[in-house]
């Protein structure tokens, strides 16, 4: 009967990932992969932003405070030299789900 208790507490833990590193809320935008985020950003981003976002022609990202809505009206719109929808749909969010990880908290 133990084994039975300890089994399904465990299998309850382990579907609710309470244990697992999750991103921050980011309240009404949607988030993606965080890894998949990395890559496109490294493909896509940081050829501006720098290979660990540490800023060149673009700003620095990493440890900056800037909001998720702000990134995501910067990736929608556009802005200085930056072009508008340079990442779009499942990779847009992949990519907000990675900036989530390098932002300064409350950003």
């Amino acid at each position: 009967m133990l084994f039975v208790v300890v089994s399904a507490s465990a299998f309850t833990l382990a579907k609710l990932h309470l244990a697992k590193p999750g991103l921050p809320k980011s309240g009404s935008i949607k988030l993606g992969d965080l890894y998949r985020g990395q890559t496109v950003f490294s493909t896509t981003c940081a050829t501006c932003h720098g290979d660990s976002a540490q800023g060149g022609i673009g700003p620095k990202l990493a440890g900056a405070h800037i909001s998720l809505a702000a990134a995501k009206a910067q990736i929608d719109n556009g802005g200085a030299a930056m072009p508008a929808k340079l990442v779009q749909g499942g990779q847009e969010e992949d990519v907000l789900a990675y900036l989530s990880t390098i932002f300064a908290p409350g950003g």
